[in-house]
């Protein structure tokens, strides 16, 4: 009987320490970028559990894109729509297994364009950290936090709603919010931890 009392209090206590773990994930983010919604939260930690959003067959494809973006956020920057973000790199979720790199190393000559995009199809093709069901039944988690205690993000109770209907309908990948969007002007790629720490962050922070 003390045994099971025992297994059932620790059970409690992890439960505990992994809500607490969460709910300090969110208060960082919301706090680093205010503007955040309920479907930047989502990202962030779906990054965190499936990495990039597909596996990378065709290269060229991925460096055609990458040229492209790059030439916008170039165009933005010189137009002064917006200054480059003071973060190079930003973890995602709660385990940091991937990295935001923003696409700025690249345009200031911290990182090669080569470098990036090898590291980021290496990052994507190295597969999920979890299946999507054990990401789905992460997120049921976050969402109870969020209804708990995070009722001052504008709009969580739609944004839930509607990223539940999704969810059920077989979509797992989502875009930043139009608020996000609008207020940090997101041009990144995500890169695999030891991938960053070994090869680009070197070189960011030498």
């Amino acid at each position: 009987m003390r045994l099971h009392l025992l297994l059932i209090f620790a059970l409690v206590l992890t439960a505990g320490c992994r809500e607490s773990s969460l709910k300090a994930v969110i208060s960082n983010q919301i706090q680093d970028y205010p503007e955040s919604r309920v479907q930047d939260i989502y990202k962030s930690f779906c990054q965190d559990n499936l990495g990039p959003e597909h596996l990378i067959p065709d290269t060229a494809a991925a460096r055609k894109y990458l040229e492209k973006e790059l030439a916008a956020f170039r165009e933005d920057l010189d137009s002064l729509r917006y200054d480059s973000p003071q973060r190079r790199y930003y973890p995602v979720g709660d385990k940091g297994n991937y990295i935001r790199v923003d696409l700025s190393v690249v345009l200031d000559s911290l990182v090669s364009e080569t470098a990036l995009l090898d590291a980021f199809v290496r990052s994507a093709n190295e597969g999920r950290k979890v299946s999507q069901e054990e990401w789905v039944d992460k997120w049921r988690v976050i969402a109870g936090i969020i209804r708990k205690d995070f009722k001052d993000i504008p709009g969580w109770e739609q944004d839930l709603a509607q990223l539940d209907s999704l969810i059920r309908d077989g979509y797992l990948i989502m875009h930043h919010s139009p608020e996000f969007g609008a207020a940090y002007h997101p041009h990144y790629r995500i890169i695999a931890k030891d991938i960053f720490e070994a090869e680009l962050k070197p070189l960011i922070d030498p």
